[in-house]
């Protein structure tokens, strides 16, 4: 299964590292897991929202992906702009039903302004809820599960919470997502809301 998890000037780096993190400790510990650091426009370098520099990243596979993984940051800038939108939007499209979109804390709001969400239920950055309303059913829930959409709510583990779910959900994983729960040292929080 392969995960693309979109970098882009101004991403949060806690929200696309942590969720690289346990895709990629998965991949080590035995399951069918290919995770990327992605960009949509090709470029290898960018800067994250708190001036990490990221370096050595591919053009993403919307193609081939299984999961697009978008992360939050400084997002208002980017949905004014309209560039990043656009490109997830014809991520989609290239990438069909079997792509899964997962939105990362005030990723899912960067989904919604590329017209992703539609009126689906889908979760946010809290303070974020307004923003994402205008297009989503805003759940005030940890993870949203709506079947190719999966969206995570506030705080710096929600994404890790959502790659577990997604592992469990996608390759029957659960035995494997607890052994790393118990080897990064913290549980899964929350519960999935699902339809």
């Amino acid at each position: 299964m392969r995960i693309d998890v979109l970098m882009f000037e101004g991403v949060a780096e806690v929200d696309a590292l942590a969720v690289y993190a346990v895709f990629a400790h998965a991949k080590r510990r035995g399951l069918d897991v290919d995770a990327r650091l992605v960009t949509a426009d090709g470029a290898t370098t960018v800067k994250g929202c708190y001036g990490t520099t990221f370096g050595e990243l591919e053009l993403w596979s919307p193609e081939t992906a299984r999961v697009l993984a978008v992360s939050g940051g400084w997002i208002e800038e980017e949905i004014e702009r309209g560039v990043i939108p656009q490109q997830l939007a014809d991520a989609k499209r290239v990438g069909g039903a079997g792509l899964i979109l997962a939105g990362i804390d005030s990723g899912s709001i960067l989904l919604g302004a590329a017209g992703l969400i539609g009126g689906r239920p889908a979760t946010t950055h809290r303070p974020g809820y307004d923003l994402l309303k205008p297009w989503a059913e805003v759940i005030d829930a940890r993870i949203v599960d709506d079947g190719d959409l999966v969206t995570c709510g506030s705080g710096w583990f929600a994404g890790v919470d959502l790659a577990g779910w997604l592992l469990e959900r996608e390759l029957g994983a659960a035995a494997e997502v607890v052994a790393m729960e118990q080897w990064i040292g913290r549980d899964r929080q929350g519960t999935v809301w699902r339809r």
